[in-house]
This record gives C-alpha cells, sequence and structure tokens, in this order.
C-alpha cells in the first residue's frame, strides 16, 4: 500500500479512506511513515497539519431585539408622474422580513428632502442603539448622481445625498454603533444607463434562455504611508458600514409594478428562507444570482453593488 502512496489516483482515495478512521488515524499513519521509511513524507504532512486555519470572525448579533431599523419609502411624489407604483408591496414584505430577523422596524412614508434628513439624524441618534447589536437602513426613491455623487430624492425632487447619510452614522457622529454592523440598502436609480447585457452562447451556438420576468418602470430621477504605534484604543472614522444597491454606478434600477422592485423581492426571499444557515454576504451573493434572471420590459439587465467600508466580522442573523 505504501508504494502507491506517489500515486495520484491513489493517494486521493487513500486520503478518503484515511478521513472516515477517526480523530487518532492521522498520527498513528505518519507513525507508520516514519518507520516505513518516509521520513520526509511525514514530516511534510505534520508541517501541514500544523498550519493554523484562519476562522471567520462574526460580528455579536444576539441582542433583543437584535437592532433598529428604518425604512423610508416614496411613493407618491409633488409630481404626479413621478409616483412609484408597487411600493406597498415592498413596504410590506420589508417590515414583515426585518421582523422576522428580530428588528424593531419604522417605517416611514413620502418625505421631502428636509424630512428625510431629519429623520435620519434622529434615527442616527436613538438612545437605543447603546443596548443593541446593529441597526438597518432601507430606502426605497428615485436617484442619480451628480459629480460622482450618488443622491436619493425626496418626494420634492430634492436631493439627498449618501455620503451624508454615512456621515451621519459614523464613528465620530454615532458612538453607540461604534463596532456593530450599520447595513444600509438604497433601492434608487444612479443614473441614466441601461445595462443591455450580453448573449451567453452554448457550445451548440445557441443563445441560452433565462427566466425573467418584465418591469415596466425605473427608480430614476428622470429620464433624461505613516504608521504609528499608539496604546489607545480607537476606529476609523468609517467603520462597519455595509452598503447595498440595487443597481451599479451610474445605472437604472427596476421594479415590477405588481411584485415591487427587484432587489426587494429577490432579498426578502433568499434572506427569509436561508438566514438561519448563511452569513450576509453569501446571501447577498444568491441574491445576484437571482437577478441575473431578470430582464425588463425594454430588455435590460440590472446587477446589484455591494460596498464595504472597515467591515471587520460576518453579519449572522441567527448564529448558533
Amino acid at each position: 500500500m505504501l508504494k502507491d502512496i506517489n500515486d495520484q489516483d491513489a493517494g486521493l482515495d487513500f486520503y478518503d479512506e484515511l478521513c472516515s478512521r477517526g480523530p487518532h488515524a492521522f498520527s498513528m499513519f505518519v507513525v507508520i511513515l516514519k518507520k516505513a521509511g518516509y521520513q520526509k513524507i511525514a514530516e511534510k504532512l505534520e508541517e501541514l497539519c500544523n498550519i493554523k486555519v484562519l476562522a471567520p470572525y462574526y460580528y455579536k448579533m444576539d441582542s433583543k431585539p437584535i437592532g433598529y431599523c428604518l425604512i423610508i419609502i416614496n411613493e407618491i411624489f409633488d409630481d404626479p408622474r413621478k409616483n412609484r407604483r408597487g411600493s406597498k408591496v415592498d413596504a410590506y414584505a420589508l417590515e414583515n422580513l426585518f421582523q422576522k430577523l428580530n428588528y424593531e422596524v419604522t417605517v416611514e412614508w413620502n418625505k421631502n428632502q428636509s424630512e428625510m434628513y431629519s429623520i435620519l439624524y434622529e434615527f442616527s441618534q436613538h438612545p437605543g442603539f447603546k443596548e443593541v447589536d446593529s441597526c438597518v437602513v432601507y430606502i426605497l426613491t428615485h436617484g442619480g448622481n451628480e459629480d460622482n455623487r450618488d443622491f436619493l430624492l425626496g418626494i420634492d425632487e430634492e436631493e439627498v445625498y449618501l455620503d451624508e447619510i454615512f456621515t451621519m452614522f459614523n464613528n465620530q457622529n454615532c458612538e453607540s454603533l461604534i463596532g456593530k454592523p450599520k447595513i444600509f440598502f438604497f433601492q434608487a436609480c444612479r443614473g441614466d444607463i441601461h445595462d443591455r447585457g450580453v448573449n451567453i452562447k452554448t457550445g451548440l451556438d445557441t443563445v441560452v434562455s433565462q427566466e425573467s420576468e418584465i418591469s415596466s418602470s425605473t427608480d430614476a430621477s428622470d429620464f433624461s504611508n505613516l504608521d504609528i504605534v499608539s496604546n489607545k484604543i480607537s476606529h476609523s472614522t468609517f467603520s462597519d458600514i455595509i452598503i447595498v444597491h440595487s443597481t451599479l454606478p451610474h445605472h437604472k434600477s427596476w421594479k415590477h409594478h405588481d411584485t415591487g422592485s427587484w432587489l426587494c423581492e429577490d432579498l426578502v426571499h433568499v434572506v427569509s428562507n436561508h438566514y438561519h444557515d448563511f452569513d450576509l454576504g453569501t446571501m447577498l451573493t444568491i441574491v445576484s444570482h437571482h437577478m441575473q434572471k431578470r430582464v425588463s420590459i425594454i430588455d435590460t439587465k440590472q446587477a446589484i453593488h455591494v460596498e464595504t467600508l472597515g467591515v471587520t466580522g460576518l453579519v449572522h442573523f441567527n448564529r448558533k
């Protein structure tokens, strides 16, 4: 048997067999290798065995409630042509989802620019943040980009800039959430680019068909090197922030009039079914997979965009 150890196929079969022989099988095998004259192989195996496996770090997520969730939905605009059909479907689904995840949820409807800034600031100063492990902000409205700054629109079509929102929740202005995950979801257009997609061909030179869902509107605002060693414990100004955009920079974002926004529908479906098993990052990958199957009424696609600022761990909503 030992003479076949250098044979690749035999080695793989032997490895599978060894793994099923109990907790002491490996150490006994190393001893046998040494006695049989395979000293170098035995030493190499011992060396590999001593390599430390990097274990993932998880944020603490067991407070009750697990955190506070703010949902802002702009459906009815001052200009009726800008109204966002399907918003009530999103609202119901999101409120149920985050309550299921043990968040205390607040839903705000149809706010202008000034009201949005005020609500967000007051939420960032929530006294309960001292006692919980996380917060979620989910905003659904029209949006766009100006001078490479993403913005959201109030119902008065005045801009609320994302970088100003993040500043409200940074470690300088929101000390109660230092070291705790702050999760932002934005369902809004970020520009005017349509993602026309790419036709994928199989080996048979035929276009791959995909399940698709037709949508008929967007969330567009308009169709047109010094290291210092210190004993002081400190944090970067921006940390533990996870940002999920419904679309890529400068692109349009789509929703369905009857079933709601693409991101919301897929996020609710995936998280509801998998939050017991997977961390948020893994679930967002699954959401992205689902969204690749969608196509708009004008034959365009959409991809989510996930950003992290100083994230130091994984977010698991139900880790035992």
